[in-house]
């Protein structure tokens, strides 16, 4: 033979195949197909994926007819092992019935599988069809994920309840039939033989505003025997359930935004699907680890808006310090706070969650949500829902070197601050003790703090968003520079304890934390009495359309107009207009 014979790179890599037990995978590499127990050397490549290969255990040849119908799944037929002949000769010899082997990548990355939305089926194994009750499909965060849930019916022999996850490893389309691999977990799945399954299902009947599937299962880890979605080891009639209520999309302000993540970014919000669905991931990027991303994903579908009334009233007025025009088509949209109900999806588990959404700042939303309810009108109920007691959740945009948001950083001015101030980031060298603090000094958008302990050093804070809450000063700021490790932003409150006496200073207790905005103290990073002792020494910057002058300034002014002012009124008016106007 002339030349040398490699098989594709793509096939290269290890295989799962019935039948091999614990002997270990198939390796296939670009000269050779390794079986635990012998070695198909490649001697000649022919036509339509035909191959002459030597046997080198039993020193013969074969042909071997290898498909790749999906990059995870390798199918072949084989001839019998003959003393050498042509290829075209030892391909002849291979039957229709011949059987068909079927090899499942190891290594291999889910795919979407074909059945997204949430649904019901019966299931039939031999002749009897369990029917009633209805089995459920649940939809996971992972679109390669789907969990049967398994109904017991009393009139079919062996059946009994149970769960089965399957995650979908692969998908091809042969004639009018669509066939599936997967590896399908439950109680009785102990190995790989166990796990491996192929599924041949037709393309969705239409009736009645459903959407029906006829699908079958084989029997083994191989897809020997699949020939029609009406015939398997088991036999399923999936239907798609139509949710209740009207979809929606969620508000613009959140959706212009397509990354979102927490204040603490150990989670990020991703906007999908036409803005009516987010995706809740653990970190501020998505996880390229597919074992993570199953175990962290929580998606939310927009289900339907809440017109407010009893029970759903704006229970966090604001305002935010820049207000803006904005146009948009749906009313709810319009307003800076949403109440809406979810479809919530955690791993294979689903269900209801009132949520309310405000927009703080261009920057800055928050979130609270109630607990998982199975029914979606009682989602927001008092059993689920209490907006009193729910955690918020702040989230800021993802930003980039180019875009980075600007925003003031609270009562202007120079605060006092008593030495009992502690942060508790300073522990190992003794508390770290703040003596001062300048807000919207150098410009509009800083924020420094100034400590004596265990050093004399300045913290400036570059502000991204400021809003207003019942009495509450709110603040969004990032460290311009910072260790490795520390947080990469703070959330300041502002609130006001001034007395009532006249004259009294302006007083303010000061909080910061990491993890979101709430002005609790006990356990904030930092809680502080901050008294104002003077406004800003320097020009702030004229970022909001005016500008201060400091005292020191006016305080070099005033003499020299006085003194102006005396002199115009000793001089005469043509004096006046020759010194005023010199030639």
């Amino acid at each position: 033979f002339t030349g040398e014979c490699e098989f594709p790179e793509i096939w290269s890599g290890e295989w799962f195949q019935s039948g091999m037990g614990d002997n270990g995978p198939v390796v296939i590499n670009r000269h050779n197909v390794i079986h635990p127990t012998d070695t198909k050397k490649c001697i000649e490549k022919g036509k339509a994926n035909r191959y002459l290969v030597r046997d080198e255990k039993y020193d013969c040849y074969k042909c071997m007819v290898i498909n790749m119908k999906h990059p995870n799944v390798i199918q072949y037929k084989e001839s019998y092992c003959e003393r050498l002949k042509p290829l075209r000769e030892l391909c002849l010899s291979i039957t229709g019935d011949a059987m068909l082997y079927s090899m499942f990548r190891l290594t291999a990355e889910p795919v979407s599988c074909p059945f997204h939305d949430p649904l019901t089926f019966t299931y039939a194994k031999s002749y009897y069809e369990c029917k009633s009750p209805l089995s459920q499909v649940d939809a996971c965060a992972d679109d390669s994920r789907l969990l049967f849930r398994h109904q017991a019916c009393a009139d079919v022999p062996g059946s009994e309840a149970f769960d089965e996850q399957l995650v979908c490893l692969a998908s091809w389309k042969e004639g009018s039939n669509h066939y599936l691999v997967g590896k399908i977990d439950h109680l009785h799945a102990k190995t790989d033989e166990d796990r491996y399954r192929c599924f041949i299902y037709e393309k969705p009947h239409h009736a009645d505003d459903q959407a029906t599937w006829n699908v079958a299962q084989s029997a083994d880890a191989t897809c020997q025997g699949l020939i029609s979605a009406h015939e398997g080891s088991k036999t399923m009639k999936l239907t798609k359930v139509s949710h209740g209520g009207k979809k929606c999309k969620f508000p613009s302000w959140l959706t212009d935004h397509r990354h979102w993540h927490t204040l603490d970014s150990t989670q990020s919000y991703y906007v999908y699907h036409k803005d009516t669905s987010l995706k809740i991931s653990n970190g501020t990027e998505m996880p390229e680890d597919l074992e993570t991303r199953r175990s962290t994903d929580v998606r939310l579908v927009c289900q339907e808006y809440l017109s407010g009334g009893s029970g759903h009233q704006n229970h966090h007025k604001h305002h935010r310090a820049d207000h803006q025009n904005q146009t948009n088509h749906h009313l709810n949209q319009e307003s800076d706070q949403v109440t809406l109900i979810a479809h919530v999806t955690v791993g294979c588990k689903s269900g209801y969650q009132c949520i309310q959404i405000y927009r703080r700042d261009e920057h800055v939303v928050q979130v609270q949500s109630g607990d998982l309810a199975y029914v979606a009108e009682e989602a927001c109920t008092q059993h689920y829902w209490n907006p009193v007691t729910a955690n918020i959740t702040t989230l800021v945009t993802k930003t980039t070197d180019q875009v980075v948001p600007k925003s003031k950083c609270g009562p202007f001015g120079k605060y006092q601050l008593s030495d009992t101030s502690l942060l508790s980031g300073c522990r190992s060298n003794g508390p770290q003790t703040f003596t001062q603090v300048h807000v919207g000094c150098s410009t509009e958008d800083t924020l420094t703090l100034h400590t004596n302990c265990p050093q004399s050093q300045i913290d400036t804070y570059h502000c991204q968003g400021h809003w207003e809450s019942e009495g509450v000063t709110y603040v969004v700021a990032s460290p311009t520079s910072r260790p490795s490790g520390s947080p990469r932003r703070v959330c300041f409150t502002y609130t006001s304890t001034r007395g009532v006496a006249e004259g009294a200073l302006e007083t303010y207790t000061m909080t910061a934390r990491h993890d979101t905005c709430i002005p609790r103290q006990h356990d904030a990073h930092m809680a502080i009495n901050a008294t104002l002792s003077g406004v800003c020494a320097e020009t702030a910057a004229n970022t909001s359309g005016g500008f201060r002058v400091s005292v020191s300034l006016w305080s070099l002014l005033l003499p020299l107009m006085l003194l102006l002012l005396l002199r115009l009124q000793t001089s005469s008016p043509f004096e006046i207009h020759r010194k005023s106007f010199p030639v």
